[in-house]
C-alpha cells in the first residue's frame, strides 16, 4: 500500500510539470519496480506510447547504477591514495588527502598511480556482496565480508557520496538527471566516450551489432556496454545520443542529463 501511494504521489507530481526527486542508496529489485510502475502510469496519463517505457527505464537504472558503481570507486580511489601516503610516511595525511581528492590535476596525477588492475577487483567485489546481502543471503557472509560491507558504507557516508535522480517533464522534453556528487576520473570519462564514439562509427556503418561481440567487449573495466545499449535506445528513437545523453564531469560531482522529445514519444495513429 505503502509503495502504490508513493507511485500514485509522484505521478501527480509529473502529471501537474513538477519535478520528482529521489535519494538513492542501492537499486533494488522494489526500487527499479516502482520506477517501472511510475513511468507505465504517467505515461497512461499523458496519452504517451508505453512501449517507450521500457529503453527508458533501462536507461535511467543502467545510469543510476554506473553512479552507484563510481561512489564506490571513488572510495576505493580514496583508500589506495591512503595506503601510498603512509607508505611514504608523511604526516598529516588526512588533510593531504583532502587536498589530492579536491583538486583535479592532483587528482588525475593519483590516478596514474593507482592502477584500474587495483581498483576493478575491489569494486566488484564490494557489489557482489552488497548484492547477496540485500537479497537476504546475509547469513551466508563471513564475519569478514559483513566487516568489508559496514567499512565501505561507512567509508561513502564519510564523504557525503550519494546519488540523487531527478525526472522533470515539461510541454516539449523529459528531462532525466543522475547526479552523484563525486567527480568521474578524466581516464573513465575518455574511456566511455571514446566507447561511444566506436559504438556510434559502427551504427552509421550498419554494424551496431558488432559492438556486443565478445571480442569488441573491453574486459579490462566497465567496458561501456550498457551505455552502449542506453545510445541504441535513442537511435531507435531517431534521436543522436551525443545530444540526449550528456555525461559532465565537474570538480566535485558527475552528472548525466538524458532527454526525451515528447514528440518521438506520442503514440502513432492508427493504420487505416
Amino acid at each position: 500500500m505503502v509503495e502504490a501511494a508513493l507511485v500514485e504521489k509522484t505521478v501527480q507530481r509529473l502529471t501537474l510539470r513538477k519535478p520528482a526527486r529521489f535519494q538513492i542508496n542501492a537499486l533494488t529489485k522494489v526500487g527499479r519496480k516502482q520506477l517501472q510502475d511510475v513511468l507505465v502510469e504517467f505515461f497512461n496519463q499523458e496519452n504517451l506510447d508505453r512501449s517507450h517505457v521500457l529503453p527508458i527505464h533501462y536507461a535511467i537504472v543502467e545510469v543510476v547504477f554506473n553512479a552507484l558503481k563510481a561512489n564506490v570507486k571513488f572510495v576505493a580511489f580514496r583508500e589506495e591514495i591512503r595506503k601510498q601516503l603512509t607508505r611514504f610516511k608523511i604526516s598529516e595525511i588526512e588533510d593531504l588527502l583532502q587536498v589530492i581528492i579536491e583538486e583535479r590535476t592532483l587528482r588525475e596525477f593519483m590516478a596514474h598511480r593507482v592502477l584500474p588492475e587495483v581498483l576493478r577487483p575491489q569494486v566488484n567485489k564490494i557489489f557482489d556482496l552488497e548484492e547477496k546481502y540485500r537479497a537476504g543471503m546475509g547469513k551466508k557472509l563471513s564475519a569478514e565480508q559483513i566487516e568489508l560491507i559496514k567499512r565501505f558504507r561507512l567509508l561513502i557516508r564519510s564523504i557525503d557520496a550519494e546519488v540523487l535522480l531527478v525526472i522533470q517533464p515539461s510541454a516539449e522534453l523529459i528531462t532525466i538527471t543522475v547526479t552523484n556528487n563525486v567527480p568521474m576520473l578524466g581516464r573513465d570519462l575518455e574511456r566511455i566516450e571514446n566507447s561511444r564514439r566506436y559504438h556510434q562509427k559502427l551504427h552509421k556503418e550498419g554494424r551496431a551489432g558488432e559492438f556486443f561481440d565478445y571480442d569488441n567487449i573491453d574486459t579490462t573495466e566497465s567496458a561501456g556496454f550498457g551505455i552502449a545499449m542506453v545510445d541504441q535506445g535513442f537511435y531507435r528513437f531517431g534521436l543522436n545520443p551525443f545530444e540526449h545523453m550528456r555525461i559532465e564531469s565537474r570538480n566535485r560531482e558527475t552528472l548525466v542529463t538524458l532527454s526525451y522529445p515528447r514528440r518521438v514519444l506520442e503514440k502513432k495513429p492508427a493504420a487505416v
